[in-house]
């Protein structure tokens, strides 16, 4: 006989992912563990409902409150790991436990282990592959995408009709993709007075013009009708919104220059401003832009936009996830975020110039200097959150090596060079996420006993004894049922063995290289044309006359000039391309190995032949 007396106590969720590149391996090892904990869980406390407390086999020592996972989001490779986990929520999604089983029915596993591989070629070695480089279209991207698309696609698939959300997931759901618009968003700031008769106004009124590029994508599962105009309504049963979650997840991971951007249509001129009056909004909800000057200056709707990365603006977005527990939260809740990040900053940047004053030295700190602060969160940082345990980071960590992951190396894209690689990070996300539950995700205890959530927690109970941390002097917000400190025998994941990559393969790769790099170089200067307006072909006109009074040409200059731009283009095409591409290919592979040698990952099979 169920008995289900007391009031629901729920902890409220929020999660975001930082960006990473292939190292969403290590996030979505730690997604992995994290739903996997949830769900067995869910189980025990379901079994304990369904028997009641007087029953004999009644669990005491399992916590009996509710964790609810209202939003979660990211950047980058994050938050492609967010769209992915979504999506597997609506399906039977089960746990790697062994990476080398013949069928993994894991979407996270397969899209970031897996990638793309097969059918005799590795996903690095087809985004080496030139067949996206069209001679009128020109290059999108330094290497080739269409393996993104691929997986993507799977992503989208579903095995089935998708399910119910488990009671561990929010029913109203939200997922956030911050993206990187490269048109941005013109706003302009009024100066003027607003209420001046509409006679008085000049028909165009001077104003300070910016352009907001940064921005999100912000889904809702089972929107209410008078939904917000910054949300987008998210049905799983509905292939177009699942394709749509996907397009904005590959809009997101469009590392600048290395992917290919993303044009995303369809774009509704009313989320646009939504979305932005979110961003200046204070919690009044009835606030409007034109009240305090702005005004978002376009009329195009759709509003037609190329996204690349969103960890360009904005890679750890906290700020967006705090905002939606904050807009939900209720007197009485307690929540948290908790951040995954591949990439913890521990200490200054390797290399960088503290006091730079030469031009070589200034070039790269003023970039530095613009991405840092346009990455800064100032109003993010003095959010209502606390600091004893509702802001939380699960890093990799591995024994005290300086680099833990593998996927960690080239700046991310390690990855792509060995599935071994990220097999390792994805059961490292896996270890660090069951030791990050069992250690440090806990309330203190002076904090607990003014909280709902344990209020029927007591000294010396059985829950208490099972899962009172001594070290931390608290409760686990997340109890993992696996594990039992009553029990010094309780069963831990173990560091995963980390397999080193020959640099064979990596010298194999030169002949792709070489001829990827020959297209790029062969192709770069073409683009789409743009046809010039009658004005700016008088204002052509006019300058090459004024050219040519000052440079008169000879009738033999202008035929040797023509004859050497054709040679010249002919000798890059057929030869000096090809010769740059070979340089380029070996400094590529030297890099590779410098950055794989220090690490420690690579083998010693080089040295056996010596």
């Amino acid at each position: 006989m169920t008995k289900q007396t007391d009031k629901r106590r729920v902890f409220k969720i929020g999660i975001a992912m930082a960006g990473a590149v292939s190292a969403g391996a290590y996030t979505a090892g730690v997604m992995d563990y994290l739903l996997e904990t949830l769900r067995e869980w869910e189980k025990a406390k379901a079994k304990n409902r369904e028997l009641g407390e007087q029953h004999p086999e009644y669990d005491a020592s399992i916590p009996m409150h509710d964790v609810v996972i209202e939003v979660m989001g990211g950047a980058s490779a994050g938050g492609m790991t967010s769209a992915m986990t979504a999506l597997s929520l609506f399906e039977d999604m089960q746990a790697v436990h062994d990476i080398h089983a013949p069928r993994i029915k894991n979407k996270l596993f397969d899209s970031w282990v897996n990638l793309n591989d097969g059918q005799g070629k590795s996903t690095l070695e087809q985004m080496m592959e030139p067949r996206d480089i069209r001679e009128e279209m020109g290059v999108p991207s330094l290497l080739n995408s269409e393996p993104i698309d691929q997986i993507a696609l799977r992503a989208a698939e579903m095995s089935g009709k998708p399910k119910a959300l488990p009671p561990y997931i929010s029913p109203n759901l939200e997922i956030i993709l911050t993206i990187c618009s490269l048109r941005g968003i013109p706003i302009d700031v009024n100066f003027f007075d607003n209420d001046r008769p509409k006679s008085l106004r000049k028909p165009v009124r001077p104003a300070h013009r910016m352009y907001l590029h940064k921005g999100v994508a912000h889904f809702k599962v089972n929107p209410e009708e008078d939904q917000a105009e910054h949300l987008i309504s998210f049905d799983p049963n509905n292939e177009q919104d699942r394709l749509l979650l996907m397009e904005c997840a590959k809009a997101t991971g469009a590392f600048p220059i290395g992917l290919k951007s993303r044009l995303l249509k369809g774009t509704s001129l009313s989320y646009i401003k939504g979305m932005v009056k979110r961003m200046f909004k204070s919690k009044n909800n009835d606030f409007k832009l034109e009240n305090i000057g702005i005004d978002i200056n376009t009329e195009d709707d759709p509003f037609e936009f190329v996204a690349i990365d969103g960890g360009t603006v904005n890679n750890e977005p906290f700020g967006e996830i705090i905002d939606v527990l904050e807009e939900r939260y209720e007197e009485g809740s307690e929540f948290a975020v908790l951040m995954i990040d591949p990439f913890p900053n521990f200490t200054q940047s390797e290399g960088r110039v503290s006091h730079p004053t030469k031009l070589i030295e200034l070039v790269p700190s003023i970039i530095d200097a613009i991405r840092g602060q346009a990455l800064m969160k100032e109003n993010d940082l003095i959010k209502g959150l606390s600091n004893d345990y509702s802001r939380r980071m699960i890093f990799p960590s591995r024994g005290g090596d300086p680099y833990p992951i593998a996927c960690g190396s080239l700046d991310g894209f390690g990855g792509f060079f060995s599935k071994e690689f990220r097999e390792h990070d994805f059961q490292l996300g896996r270890k660090n996420c069951q030791s990050f539950l069992r250690n440090y995700f806990v309330v203190p205890c002076k904090k607990a006993y003014d909280m709902e959530v344990f209020s029927d927690w007591e000294k010396d109970d059985e829950k208490y004894k099972r899962y009172y941390n001594p070290e931390r002097d608290g409760y686990p917000i997340i109890p993992d049922i696996s594990f039992d400190r009553r029990n010094i025998n309780t069963s831990a994941l173990g560091i995963p063995e980390r397999k080193k990559i020959s640099p064979k393969v990596i010298f194999d790769l030169e002949k792709s290289m070489v001829k990827r790099f020959t297209e790029v170089l062969i192709n770069l200067n073409q683009s789409d044309y743009v046809r010039p307006t009658p004005e700016q072909l008088d204002l052509k006109e006019k300058v090459e006359e004024i050219m040519e009074t000052h440079y008169r040409s000879s009738v033999w200059s202008k035929i040797s000039s023509g004859m050497m731009t054709a040679f010249g283009k002919l000798f890059w095409k057929y030869y000096l391309s090809g010769v740059l591409a070979k340089v380029m290919a070996k400094e590529a592979i030297k890099a590779v190995l410098t950055d794989f040698e220090k690490r420690g990952l690579l083998s010693e099979d080089h040295k056996k032949k010596k």
